[in-house]
């Protein structure tokens, strides 16, 4: 029940929000214009708490993940997780069942000598979408490069520690190929990367969303006005390599700085 609400309140609440544009309450009828400013008022304030809602649901205080049989790797997904095995990666384990609003489906991979781990994924959502992502961890606590290919996996904030690289559009080669560019410039600027194995997927998994969630709650309607903005405009400040964006500069700059950073 819980997964299905999540799934289909954000067409519901699309179709509200147009209705009641369009036909405002009676007791606000007789207010003119003014009734225009306390309308869009509303309609505003129950969007900012449902996404503010929705992202906390998908950052849960207990990330559960519930492992699935080869079996119910859904076909979108396997077709690229071959793609990503083609690079030089191994699977994981199985599936899992990722316990988000709604749920997903992640088959985790580790790269055979690079510190490179790699998701391929289907969200439960309406309709489902296949993605995939490689990410390295930094030596500095919290610290991380995730390289993907849709600006709709880099809508949330940022801290000066989470460093992002989005090339829309670009297959599994090729992304891969600048993640490694990444992790580079990274350790030409003293930031490196750390080992990685399969038996620590889960943990560094479940230990991402939740640094994610943390830096969400220390600034929620910041959060979720720039998560807002950015889903709506599909703009992200991390579009290209490290090297060509201004935002990696500043968050280089941050962590030397007495506060940190949101980008």
């Amino acid at each position: 029940m819980r997964n299905q609400f999540y799934k289909y309140m954000p067409w519901v609440l699309g179709g509200l929000i147009g209705f009641f544009l369009f036909r405002p309450p009676a007791f606000l009828q007789d207010l003119g214009v003014l009734a225009w400013v306390i309308q869009l008022a509303m309609l505003a304030l129950a969007l900012l708490s449902f996404v503010m809602l929705m992202l906390l649901a998908n950052l849960p205080q207990e990330l559960k993940m519930t492992m699935l049989q080869d079996s119910q790797t859904p076909a979108e997904v396997e077709k690229v997780a071959r793609e990503i095995e083609a690079l030089g990666f191994h699977r994981v384990g199985p599936p899992w069942k990722v316990e988000i609003a709604p749920v997903a489906t992640l088959v985790g991979f580790v790269h055979e000598s690079q510190p490179v781990y790699a998701t391929a994924f289907c969200t439960g959502t309406a309709p489902s979408k296949v993605s995939f992502d490689f990410v390295s961890i930094l030596d500095t606590e919290g610290a991380g490069l995730t390289t993907n290919n849709n600006a709709e996996g880099a809508v949330l904030p940022a801290g000066d520690a989470l460093f992002r690289q989005v090339f829309p559009g670009q297959p599994a080669d090729l992304l891969f190929r600048r993640h490694l560019e990444g992790v580079d410039w990274l350790s030409k600027h003293g930031q490196r990367c750390r080992a990685v194995s399969a038996g620590g997927f889960e943990e560094d998994f479940r230990k991402g969303v939740a640094r994610q969630r943390e830096m969400f709650q220390a600034a929620p309607l910041t959060g979720t006005l720039v998560t807002l903005w950015r889903a709506a405009t599909k703009q992200v400040p991390f579009v290209g390599a490290l090297g060509q964006q201004q935002i990696a500069g500043r968050q280089l700059s941050g962590q030397q700085a007495v506060r940190p950073i949101r980008v």
